[in-house]
């Protein structure tokens, strides 16, 4: 398996998302946005039109279209950030996936390829899908809370869909890109309305203003436009027409929306979106079963056709209609635009409700839907009553010895699960798009129950080793059959399969299998069923967000969060005795750690590259608490101190006070009461320190200032009424700072004003729980913006991620642990003398050492004072 598996695997084995809290509602995520171009000339009616200068042709399957794969350039580009963002989330042991992605980040090859692929399945797979989609996307309410895999489908480069799934990602898509939440909740109610059956058309008195009798006329009346026009029809114009009503946001369902017009929106041209794919079954005329030789067709924005070794071209989709001939189109011949209409594809995909409508006077539908539908199969003839017709066909005459359709002056489609392959894995496999992952969401109802079974993964495994070749170079992981799949459990509960790459002959992607199963609803709902309630609705779409987030860990613990990183260290770098040692501080230019015994008051030095025989002791007239260096010089660095801000003379080892920060308005006693303690410098060059009571003086008070200095010298009392300040760092935007106030056991959050340093809005970011051992102490942040807090008393350094999650913990063989500090990936971590050595005694030997780990992770840049 290469790295690009290896990164992807380990991501999604560790993290899915959850909608509970909040769920799906009307202020979650994107409203429903505008819809998409309504390209079409004459509105469902295709019409002829001049060709343009570079008349369309039928290409070889052989690679890529041009326009594929210049969109993906924009594409790949765009899923950095998401997909950055998203590991440094997800956390992954041992694997530094953010700077694996900046790392290789003009390497698209290495990059990880991923695809969502949704099943077929009718609304039980549209809602179900949805929900899942709503889990994946970054723009969905909690979607990048701790652990949840919102940004899966800004990290995404292909979304396929089949029926069900099918009508998913062209919704989405027709309606530019919408979010599930803002389909769901359309305040105008003119899409995903289905508690009115397709049968019976949208509601009255809402925008499309249409009563049943009204709604069945006004499809008859386009769809017989086309006809007039001298395009054969199909049952499948007026399923297709129906379905435009409920998922397209368009008077009249949008007759003058086509598939070809995702291609022209703005989201899609730059790179904001998914490549969306829609799949259908090739139907020789006058079969009547389809096998796994049959050809599999698919609908991208930018062209339809098949990769199968028969047929292998493609056709531009906007110029479907066209009387190609030999994959050419004479110059006698015009142009045909509007015959991809964006309802009619869906349609396609899912043709196998025209099965439906076969039965249609055996069912409960409306009598005059059966009327309207009796009349139109009356109408149509038995050849069209269960296809969608694309004749002509665009590939007459097109690879003659391979294709069994080629001296057919029709092409004839079908529902694309009607080979079982009921998952649109088949355009995600192809040699040519380098897929690594497909996230595959599995709504089938391949069991009496219509419940998954794995019924379709097995039909793609088999049709890739089909002696026939039809496979035509995809491979793809072994795959157990449906009765073993069942026994194994691996229907109602996620599954990797392609872990193990020896089980294929050449590198097949990982399928991320995500069966529907029964969280929160009983969602095997039959595929013919053709109207829910609201609450149903929306009770299907939870129960799918929680299919692929393991029902909010409830299932599995483990599931929506990583597991936590541990380190274990049972010897010290350095074997002391410090009283409290405290602030560790790396100097990269000389590559040398600096802490300090504040107790003691000590200086330690040791050169890292010379290792622990380099460690260096140097008393102190004062104790110092916090260090850190000024800009300019290295001859000296500014210091907390009993009194205040000092400098420290390396040559001389004075210490010369440039601000004491207690006055006689503080009152008698300050200067001996109280001394510093912990402190950093921010970004603009302020040396922001706390204080404290002197434990040598007096018991702990709040009678502590956070105190921040500038380089003017001027002297800022931040916060009031601290008792023992600890840990100070910022984010790596700087818009935020986080402070230690240790009795509280709190990390503090505060918005950040760099400019002018101010703060603001105080929020409690990580509270370590009352009844565990310890406190936090110091700190210190990495570059991914993860805090690594000193529990003191605990025993234990904690990593603390971005959204205040406990991901990782080193173990220490002592209890006091005091402060970490960075050099490289290399942590250095500080400690005191045991306080109760009676009851710790395993605590004694080690306290006040210096320990060291490689945690794997750099922090961030320490910054100087910049003194004027």
């Amino acid at each position: 398996m290469n790295i690009r598996f290896l990164a992807l695997a380990a991501c999604c084995s560790a993290s899915l998302a959850i909608l509970h809290e909040p769920s799906i509602d009307a202020s979650a995520g994107t409203r429903l946005q505008p819809r998409a171009l309504p390209n079409a000339p004459d509105g469902y009616t295709p019409e002829h039109l001049d060709c343009p200068s570079s008349r369309p042709a039928v290409r070889s399957g052989e690679r890529l279209s041009s326009s594929e794969t210049s969109w993906l350039d924009t594409r790949r580009n765009k899923t950095l950030n998401p997909m950055r963002d998203l590991l440094r989330r997800l956390n992954i042991p041992n694997f530094d996936g953010p700077s694996y992605i900046t790392n290789h980040a003009n390497n698209q090859s290495a990059l990880p390829n991923i695809a969502i692929a949704v099943s077929g399945g009718g609304y039980r797979a549209l809602l179900n899908g949805a929900g899942a989609i709503a889990a994946f996307d970054s723009r969905e309410d909690n979607a990048t809370s701790a652990g949840h895999l919102g940004g899966l489908l800004q990290s995404a480069t292909y979304l396929g869909g089949l029926s069900g799934g099918g009508w998913l990602v062209g919704s989405l898509f027709t309606n530019n890109f919408s979010t599930v939440s803002g389909l769901l909740n359309d305040p105008s109610k003119t899409v995903w309305q289905f508690d009115h059956s397709i049968f019976e058309g949208p509601d009255t008195g809402k925008v499309q203003l249409l009563d049943t009798a009204s709604y069945f006329h006004r499809i008859e009346d386009q769809v017989s436009d086309k006809s007039d026009a001298g395009f054969n029809r199909s049952v499948t114009d007026y399923w297709g027409r129906a379905l435009s009503f409920q998922l397209i946001n368009a008077t009249d369902g949008g007759p003058g929306y086509t598939w070809s017009s995702i291609a022209l929106a703005d989201h899609f041209n730059q790179g904001d979106t998914p490549f969306p794919v829609l799949v259908a079954d090739g139907r020789a005329p006058g079969e009547l079963l389809i096998s796994g030789n049959s050809t599999v067709y698919e609908f991208n924005p930018f062209e339809f056709g098949t990769w199968d070794p028969t047929t292998y071209g493609f056709v531009p989709v906007e110029f479907l209609g066209s009387n190609f001939s030999g994959g050419l189109l004479a110059a006698s011949e015009e142009c045909v635009r509007g015959f991809d209409n964006a309802g009619y594809v869906m349609g396609t995909s899912s043709s196998l409700f025209n099965q439906f409508l076969l039965q249609v006077n055996t069912t409960s539908i409306p009598n005059l839907a059966k009327s309207f539908i009796t009349n139109i199969l009356t109408d149509i003839g038995q050849d069209n009553n269960d296809i969608a017709d694309y004749s002509p066909n665009p590939f007459y005459g097109y690879h003659n010895s391979t294709s069994p359709n080629a001296q057919s002056g029709r092409l004839t489609l079908v529902d694309g699960g009607e080979d079982l392959q009921n998952i649109p894995l088949h355009p995600m496999i192809q040699p040519n798009r380098h897929v690594d992952v497909i996230f595959a969401v599995d709504s089938s109802a391949d069991t009496d129950n219509y419940w998954p079974n794995g019924t379709s993964l097995v039909a793609t495994y088999e049709r890739n080793l089909n002696a026939s070749g039809i496979g035509n170079g995809t491979s793809f992981p072994s795959i157990p059959d449906t009765n073993s799949f069942v026994n194994l459990g691996l229907n109602n509960h996620p599954t990797f399969f392609g872990c193990n790459s020896s089980n294929t002959s050449s590198v097949s992607p990982l399928i991320v299998y995500l069966p529907n199963s029964p969280y929160v609803f009983q969602s095997n709902i039959s595929t013919f069923t053709f109207s829910y309630n609201t609450s149903t609705r929306n009770a299907i779409v939870q129960n799918g967000y929680d299919v692929v987030t393991m029902g909010n860990a409830t299932v599995d613990p483990q599931w929506p969060m990583t597991e936590i990183q541990r380190w274990d260290v049972t010897e010290p770098y350095l074997h002391l005795h410090c009283g409290l040692g405290e602030a560790p501080y790396y100097e990269d230019a000389s590559n040398t750690l600096r802490f300090v015994d504040i107790v003691k008051e000590k200086l330690h030095t040791v050169n890292l590259k010379q290792g622990p025989s380099s460690h260096k002791i140097i008393d102190l007239e004062a104790p110092i608490t916090t260090t850190a260096d000024i800009q300019g010089t290295d001859d000296e660095f500014i210091v907390g101190s009993k009194l205040g801000y000092a400098y420290y003379k390396r040559n001389s080892g004075k210490l010369e006070y440039l601000k004491k920060v207690w006055t006689e308005s503080d009152g008698a006693g300050k200067e001996e009461n109280m001394r510093c303690n912990d402190g950093a410098v921010d970004r603009a060059g302020r040396f922001w320190v706390g204080t404290m009571n002197d434990p040598k003086v007096k018991e702990a008070t709040n009678e502590g200032v956070l105190f921040r200095l500038d380089p003017d010298l001027s002297l800022h009392r931040m916060i009031e009424n601290v008792t023992i300040p600890n840990g100070i760092g910022w984010s790596g935007d700087d818009k935020k700072m986080f402070f230690v106030d240790t009795p509280t056991r709190n990390i503090f959050m505060f918005d950040f004003d760099l400019a002018s340093g101010n703060i603001s809005n105080k929020q409690i970011f990580f509270h370590y729980p009352d009844d565990e051992e310890g406190a936090p102490d110091g700190f210190a942040m990495d570059s991914l913006g993860n805090i690594w807090t000193a529990i003191c008393g605990g025993g234990k350094v904690l990593k603390i991620s971005p959204e205040g999650n406990v991901v990782g913990k080193i173990c220490l063989p002592t209890r006091m642990i005091s402060s970490p500090g960075f050099a490289g990936e290399e942590m250095f971590i500080t400690s005191a003398e045991e306080e109760e050595a009676d009851k710790y005694p395993d605590s004694v030997e080690y306290g006040g050492s210096l320990f060291k780990v490689h945690v794997g992770a750099s922090g961030m840049p320490l910054h100087r004072f910049k003194r004027k």
